[in-house]
């Protein structure tokens, strides 16, 4: 994967907002009907490695934080759980649609 200077760090699931990831790069994939080209495959292995135990995937880097008042990089909106070690609903919805796209699930 292409590594930028900007954004957060590539190999790590980003959320709510992504500049590139492993899993942005791979939605758009999935989205053109490319996402079974064999060059998709370790990038595909790598998001099948992040998923937990219970079937979920984490967010492992998110540049916003919660707040109950208006501040800089501040959130009111409930982005669902924003750690590395417990799934996200909406992260996993997004990783369960490339893998089906990508035939790693059924």
């Amino acid at each position: 994967m292409i590594e930028p200077e900007w954004g957060g760090p590539v190999d790590k699931i980003h959320y709510p907002i992504r500049f590139y990831d492993v899993l942005s790069v791979l939605l758009v994939m999935a989205e053109m009907g490319m996402v079974r080209d064999r060059r998709c495959d370790d990038a595909l292995d790598r998001l099948e490695r992040k998923r937990l135990a219970d079937g979920t995937f984490p967010v492992e880097w998110t540049n916003v934080t919660k707040a109950d008042r208006i501040e800089t990089r501040g959130t009111y909106a409930d982005w669902g759980i924003l750690h590395k070690k417990k799934g996200n609903p909406l992260v996993t919805v997004d990783a369960l649609y490339v893998l089906k796209e990508a035939g790693r699930v059924a």
